[in-house]
């Protein structure tokens, strides 16, 4: 499976996001990593053999802190001192990782939809109920993560999850970069 770096890789922003802006794309682009850590159980080689797979500098990976590595105590959020053209680089990571376990997001949407659809509890299935305890373990081990109840919790990992299916499919990036900006507007 191979993936060409878009050319909005390459092409300046004409209007540069905000510090307030900025924070909310990282902020944005945090959660899609959280999501897919609990899902697929992304880990430090993966998103090295991406960034070795594309061609972007390694240095991005180190500066990424995964969730299930993050402490307790530790209130900053390492993608908060991304710049855009690392956001953009981490962008092409994420999707990249996604892309390749497209059938797993693919599986866990289907089966979302399904439970959904029937009034059942999602966490009731291994499927699910695997990623909603990562993600609410993850999101929970972050200080400032305390403001969502665990029933906000669970929505935000759905509409995540869903997400992550259009992350993962042809042309991801895209998406995912055009839903960043939409926090410029």
């Amino acid at each position: 499976m191979s993936i060409s770096v878009p050319t909005w890789g390459d092409i300046p922003l004409t209007n540069p996001p905000t510090p307030e802006q900025l924070y909310q794309m990282q902020t944005h682009l945090d959660l899609v990593l959280l999501a897919s850590e609990a899902l697929i159980g992304v880990d430090a080689d993966m998103l090295l053999q991406a960034t070795l797979d594309l061609d972007i500098s390694t240095s991005l990976v180190e500066k990424a802190q995964l969730w299930s590595n993050r402490n307790k105590t530790t209130d900053q959020n390492p993608i908060h001192s991304f710049n855009v053209e690392q956001l953009r680089s981490l962008i092409l990571v994420i999707c990249y990782v996604n892309q390749r376990h497209q059938e797993l997001i693919r599986r866990a949407v289907t089966l979302l939809e399904q439970v959904t659809a029937q009034n059942k509890n999602p966490a009731q299935t291994t499927l699910l109920g695997n990623y909603l305890n990562n993600f609410q373990n993850f999101y929970g081990n972050n200080p400032d993560n305390s403001k969502l109840s665990p029933d906000q919790q669970v929505k935000l990992a759905s509409k995540l999850l869903i997400d992550l299916l259009f992350y993962s499919g042809d042309r991801g990036y895209d998406r995912l970069w055009l839903a960043l900006l939409d926090y410029k507007s």
